[in-house]
């Protein structure tokens, strides 16, 4: 079984729900909604909400970044989703570096491979679930009592913690934050190292 301890929160233990997924996973709510919808991952449903266990996290933060890197449909997002889960399940102690997804058109077919760094992808997730505390699924409209009392202190953390920042180059940083986000994936052709030796 997959476990990981963030900070004292075990994971496998108290499954996250949908906004503290999310911010684990550096996607937004509605994004992560959309592969539910679309079937691309299948998390539990508890009192009629969606929660994530560390496969559904791990298969999440996979299918983001294959879409990210490849536009993928959501069909085929969720047979390469699905048969991760099932990878997971039959080896739970495993972690490879990376993981090859083959996708062959017709059965017995040309296959084409897709490589994904699980390891890393796995790091990057296990490192961000210490702020899915700070995500509550509230009801919507409502805001908690003293939300923005919080929000300042947090804010105000944030800046002492960066030092004395110019304002321009606060917003200069935020501007190339956002535009890496909308650049499109680089594309490469590199041959394959390991087919070359045999």
């Amino acid at each position: 079984m997959f476990r990981w301890q963030c900070e004292d929160r075990d994971v496998q233990n108290a499954p996250l729900k949908l906004k503290q997924a999310s911010a684990a996973l550096e996607t937004s709510p509605k994004e992560l909604q959309n592969l539910v919808q679309f079937g691309v991952i299948n998390p539990r449903r508890r009192a009629g909400l969606f929660v994530f266990d560390a496969h559904a996290l791990y298969a999440a933060k996979v299918a983001l970044f294959l879409k990210k890197a490849l536009g993928t449909n959501a069909e085929l997002l969720g047979d390469f989703t699905g048969a991760l889960i099932d990878r997971l399940a039959s080896s739970p102690d495993e972690k490879p570096e990376v993981i090859v997804f083959k996708s062959r058109p017709l059965p017995g077919g040309i296959a084409v491979e897709v490589k994904v760094p699980f390891r890393e992808l796995a790091q990057q997730l296990e490192e961000r679930l210490k702020l899915a505390e700070l995500y509550k699924d509230l009801p919507r409209g409502k805001k908690r009592r003293g939300w923005k009392k919080e929000f300042l202190a947090t804010l105000s953390e944030a800046a002492q913690d960066m030092g004395n920042i110019p304002t321009g180059e606060l917003l200069k940083n935020i501007r190339q934050y956002r535009n890496q986000k909308r650049q499109r994936p680089e594309v490469t052709i590199e041959p394959d190292a390991e087919a070359a030796r045999v």
